[in-house]
């Protein structure tokens, strides 16, 4: 099995919102993870300010993981759009989404009460550019 990172387009947004409630915005941009015509995984981005975006991370397979998705993302919303963070937004009750999260390197900012369902939390997460152990600074990635 080949991975490949590549951008978004109409079949890969067809395959991801089949198992992620996601809506397209004019500033939906994203990172999809590829094995031939079938998406394994993608970050989609949204919402983006002068200094951040909104990311929603999808994973179908670990695969998408280890042919460096996170790396691609970072480098992309880091170096390429010069945002210095990144926010989302996990029901409380997903503790896998959280789990992944913290690996990445988000970190908890707020719980939104009740704000995703009767009972369920909404927590924003946020990564700053510095703690992201998946990112290079864009000179040390010229310099390689």
């Amino acid at each position: 099995m080949t991975v490949r990172l590549t951008r978004l387009n109409p079949e890969y947004w067809r395959q991801i919102v089949a198992v992620s409630p996601l809506n397209l915005c004019e500033d939906t941009r994203a990172v999809v993870a590829v094995d031939g015509d079938e998406v394994v995984g993608a970050v989609v981005c949204d919402s983006w300010t002068t200094t951040a975006c909104q990311a929603h991370i999808v994973i179908m397979k670990k695969s998408a993981l280890k042919a460096g998705l996170i790396n691609e993302v970072a480098d992309y919303v880091f170096n390429q759009c010069g945002r210095i963070k990144i926010y989302g937004t996990v029901p409380a009750d997903n503790e896998a989404a959280l789990k992944l999260d913290k690996h990445i390197g988000f970190k908890e900012v707020a719980r939104l009460e009740d704000a995703y369902d009767w009972d369920i939390d909404y927590v924003l997460m946020e990564l700053k550019k510095e703690d992201c152990p998946y990112w290079t600074p864009r000179s040390m990635v010229e310099a390689a």
